[in-house]
């Protein structure tokens, strides 16, 4: 089986800590290699002059001090689980801005997936794994991403919910992490579109031809919802569907736009029971 390497941004909460827990139930089926990342910025005391808070470069000494304290910081918190001791993994600190760090060391560690933990809706200040950092992370990162609400415990993916568009036919994304899955996991897939005015509706005989080559004798559900906001046609499927994991084609137009504008990607991402993954 070949290895996947995970990529985990720690910021030691219960969010993250939360996130470690649920890919070391994954690793229990997959092969995997974790790398633990942690971003960090120096800290510039009040009396530092104006313009010297936003150098690129901090004083050598002040940076290598919080690098070799964020260490400690995080082998103890990676040490605080005992299953890591059969697991392949290894830990990287990088000084720059939490997006930069994580999307760089995905593509040194050529990653397949990052996965990152979201803080629920209700949290009156945006930490570490919320939306916009979510977000960005989606646009930038080399690989796929996998977005885990902190309420979710992992027990097993039997459902695995895929939204297509009108170009989910012809694109070069790589299915090998969904195929991956579903293999595994032997999961049922649900493809799902989910259309408005301006849409076209696949046709139904094109997508299981499609996805028939792709899946093999694997069976597939697939519906079309039309005339539908993301947001009410995402709900309604996933009301009908024992959905465990919610995927989708990471696009910089069209379905993926309209998924993600402001105020429906906080309530997927903050606000949803059901991980997303943004296939890439």
């Amino acid at each position: 089986m070949k290895t996947i390497t995970i990529i985990i941004p720690i910021d030691f909460t219960e969010v993250s800590r939360n996130t470690v827990k649920y890919v070391l139930a994954l690793a229990k089926k997959l092969r995997t290699k974790i790398v633990f990342v942690h971003a960090y910025t120096v800290a510039y005391p009040s009396s530092t002059p104006i313009g010297m808070g936003t150098m690129a470069v901090p004083i050598s000494e002040n940076q290598e001090s919080q690098e070799k304290l964020n260490e400690s910081k995080l082998q103890e918190f990676i040490d605080s689980f005992p299953e890591l001791t059969s697991i392949d993994y290894k830990s990287y600190v990088g000084f720059g801005t939490t997006v930069d760090v994580i999307c760089q060391t995905a593509k040194d560690e050529n990653a397949n997936l990052i996965v990152m933990g979201t803080k629920g809706a209700d949290s009156s200040i945006e930490e570490f794994f919320v939306g916009t950092v979510s977000e960005k992370v989606t646009r930038n990162a080399p690989c796929s991403v996998l977005v885990v609400p902190e309420s979710i415990k992992f027990t097993t993916i039997s459902h695995l919910g895929l939204a297509l568009d009108e170009d989910s036919l012809e694109n070069d994304v790589d299915l090998d992490l969904l195929d991956k899955l579903l293999e595994t996991f032997n999961a049922n897939l649900h493809l799902v579109q989910i259309t408005n005015e301006n849409d076209a509706a696949l046709n139904e005989n094109e997508v299981r031809t499609n996805y028939k080559n792709f899946l093999g004798q694997k069976e597939f559900t697939f519906n079309i919802f039309q005339n539908e906001d993301p947001e009410k046609g995402i709900n309604k499927f996933l009301s009908e569907k024992p959905i465990d994991v919610l995927a989708l084609f990471y696009r910089e137009h069209k379905f993926f736009e309209r998924l993600f504008e402001k105020g429906l990607r906080k309530k997927l991402v903050f606000g949803s029971n059901i991980p997303l993954l943004v296939l890439k």
